[in-house]
């Protein structure tokens, strides 16, 4: 999905810039498929990012034709999404919010709560890099926690096995709370929890595969239960 600042509009004393995105019309059968068309978002300049963010909540939309007597091989398309309301003019809530209601507590005495998320997110040996794989189960959890507005926070712990550099847990748990933001999940939603050392048992037969120490977890910590 393609977003991005196209122009700036100085309105004194404020400035605004126009973000877009670009949608390629899916065609029905038997119908003729429209172009690319893109969807506009105004936005004061400070804000820039809060409505790239919004557009990339909306990788697909539903979508019809605005005016269907206009110009047949290149028609006036409109996209079928809520209006983008800028941070200052949305109404403010009391009190912390997401992450942010657990950001003063540690983080082992924090409960799950009872909603399962898709991963875990395998690694290769000595290796932050996304496979096809994790970035698969990235968009699956991005998809379901940005349909549920009852999942306020989500926290990311990642493990590292032994004979790793242990600074690896925290550059995969930061991979994938940048994957989950470009995916649409908005940063105060995500929180990184302190990583799993790898732990050593006097026996190797007892030890685990060190496979499954190369992965980083995501569990919904704080769910409104009383939301609607």
């Amino acid at each position: 999905m393609d977003v991005r600042t196209t122009r700036t509009i100085e309105r004194f004393p404020m400035s605004y810039v126009v973000v877009e995105a670009a949608y390629d019309p899916q065609m029905a059968e038997g119908r003729f498929s429209p172009p690319t068309f893109r969807k506009e978002v105004l936005a004061p300049a400070e804000d820039e990012q809060d409505a790239a963010d919004y557009l990339r909540k909306y990788p697909t939309v539903p979508c019809s034709v605005l005016e269907p007597e206009g110009d047949p091989c290149a028609p006036k398309m409109v996209a079928d999404m809520p209006e983008y309301v800028p941070p200052a003019e949305a109404p403010k809530a009391e009190g912390p919010v997401g992450c942010a209601k657990i950001e003063s507590q540690d983080s082992s005495q924090i409960a799950p709560a009872p909603i399962t998320l898709p991963g875990p997110f395998q690694f290769d040996e000595n290796s932050a890099s996304a496979s096809d794989d994790v970035r698969n189960i990235v968009n699956q959890a991005a998809a379901l926690v940005k349909a549920d507005p009852k999942i306020e926070c989500v926290a990311i712990r990642a493990k590292t096995s032994p004979g790793e550099s242990f600074s690896l847990a925290n550059e995969r748990s930061q991979l994938i709370k940048n994957l989950m933001q470009s995916a649409g999940v908005d940063h105060t939603r995500l929180i990184i929890f302190e990583a799993t050392a790898p732990s050593f048992t006097a026996s190797p037969e007892e030890q685990a595969p060190p496979q499954e120490s190369r992965r980083v977890y995501i569990t919904v910590v704080v769910y409104a239960k009383g939301a609607p």
